[in-house]
C-alpha cells in the first residue's frame, strides 16, 4: 500500500499541472553533464552517470532521455539519492527516469549526482545518449521544466580479443565479432580451439541467419532445465526452423560439444542446402559417418563447404572448436550471399 501511495506521490509531484509550473530562465538555470567513457567493446556494460550543478532545492525530478537502441540496450538504472523511485519506462529509444525525496524535507541545493544508467554495448558505431528534458519540484511542490539537449557520444568498436593473435582463424573470428555472429568472453578472451557446445554452435548459427528469438516456453525437451537462459530462445528458434530435432530420448544435450556429424546436418538444413538420394560421401571413412549425417556431409562436401582431414577422412565423430564452428558458418553464409545456397 504504501509503495502505491509513493507512485501516486511522485506522479503528481511530476505530471500534474497545478503544481504551479514554471519555465526554467537561462541565467543561472541548472545545467547538466553525462559522464562515461567515450569509447566501449561491444557486448560490454556501460554506465553513464547524470550530473548537475546550479541546483536549488530539488526535491523530486523526471529526465527525458533519448538513446541509440541499436547499439546500446538499456539494463538498469540507480539513483543517488534517498526515497523513492519509479521504475525506469523504456519505449524504443526514449527512457524516462524519476524520482522524489519521501517526507517533509528540503530538496538538495548546489551540485548533484541525479542517477546512473546501465547499458549493454550492443553494435558497432557511434552511439549517442541525450538528455532532451528535465522536470523539477521543489519542496514547495513548484515545477519547473527545462529543455536540456546534452549529448554524449560513444564510440563502440569491435572487442580487443586477446589469445587469436597469429591463429590460422584469426581473420575469420575477428569478421564474426564484428558482425555480431560471436563474442568473446568476460576476460577479452575468445578460446579459439575450446570445444564449442551444442548450445554455442546453434545461438551462432541463429545469429547468422538472423532468425528472430523465439518464447522458449514452447520446447519440450526433457533436459530443459539443462539448457542456460542465454541459450534457449536460439535453441526455439531452431527447433521452430526444423533444424534441429534433439535426440531419440527427447533430451537436446546443449552442453554436450558438437560433432562434425552433427553440425554439418545442422548447417545443410540451416541453408536449405539441396541433397541427393543417390549421393554418397567419398570420405575414406564413410562406415563411420552416421546414416543420419551421411546425405548431409555429401551434400555440403560436394558444395566445397566441408573439407576432410588428412588421408582424406572425415572424422564424423570428433568435436568441433571455437574456430573451427565460426569458419564453417561463415563460409556457408557467404555461399548462401552468393545464391548458390537457398536461404
Amino acid at each position: 500500500m504504501r509503495s502505491k501511495l509513493f507512485t501516486l506521490g511522485l506522479a503528481l509531484l511530476l505530471c500534474i499541472p497545478w503544481l504551479q509550473p514554471q519555465r526554467i530562465l537561462a541565467t543561472g538555470a541548472p545545467s547538466y553533464a553525462m559522464i562515461t567513457s567515450s569509447k566501449a567493446d561491444i557486448d560490454k556494460e556501460i554506465q553513464v552517470t547524470v550530473r548537475g550543478t546550479n541546483l536549488t532545492d530539488v526535491f523530486a525530478y523526471e529526465f527525458n532521455i533519448v538513446f541509440d537502441s541499436e547499439r546500446l540496450r538499456f539494463k538498469e538504472a540507480k539513483s543517488s539519492g534517498s526515497g523513492f523511485t519509479v521504475s525506469p519506462i523504456v519505449k524504443g529509444d526514449n527512457l524516462t527516469f524519476a524520482h522524489s525525496k519521501i517526507g517533509q524535507v528540503l530538496g538538495d541545493n548546489g551540485n548533484l549526482t541525479f542517477f546512473t544508467l546501465s547499458f549493454q554495448t550492443i553494435g558497432q558505431g557511434e552511439a549517442e545518449i541525450e538528455i532532451k528534458d528535465v522536470d523539477l519540484v521543489n519542496s514547495k511542490l513548484v515545477k519547473a521544466s527545462q529543455n536540456v539537449g546534452e549529448r554524449v557520444s560513444i564510440t563502440i568498436g569491435k572487442p580487443l580479443l586477446n589469445d587469436i593473435a597469429g591463429h590460422w582463424a584469426e581473420a575469420s573470428i575477428q569478421r564474426a565479432v564484428e558482425l555480431g555472429i560471436v563474442s568473446g568472453y568476460s576476460d577479452s578472451s575468445f578460446r579459439p580451439q575450446r570445444h564449442v557446445t551444442r548450445n554455442e554452435f546453434v545461438s551462432i548459427l541463429m545469429r547468422a541467419l538472423q532468425l528472430p528469438a523465439e518464447d522458449a516456453s514452447e520446447l519440450s525437451f526433457v533436459d530443459l532445465d539443462e539448457i542456460p537462459t542465454w541459450a534457449r530462445p536460439s535453441v526455439s528458434a531452431a527447433v521452430k526452423a526444423k533444424i534441429i530435432n534433439g535426440f531419440e530420448d527427447n533430451t537436446f544435450r546443449g552442453d554436450q560439444p558438437i560433432t562434425r556429424s552433427e553440425s554439418a546436418t545442422m548447417l545443410v538444413r540451416a541453408f536449405g542446402l539441396e541433397t541427393e538420394s543417390e549421393l554418397n560421401p567419398t570420405f575414406a571413412d564413410l562406415g563411420m559417418i552416421p546414416a543420419y549425417a551421411q546425405k548431409s556431409v555429401a551434400a555440403a562436401a560436394k558444395a566445397g563447404l566441408i573439407y576432410g582431414k588428412e588421408n582424406n577422412l572425415f572424422a564424423p565423430n570428433d568435436n568441433a572448436t571455437r574456430a573451427e564452428a565460426v569458419v564453417l558458418i561463415l563460409r556457408f553464409l557467404d555461399k548462401n550471399l552468393s545464391g548458390s545456397v537457398k536461404p
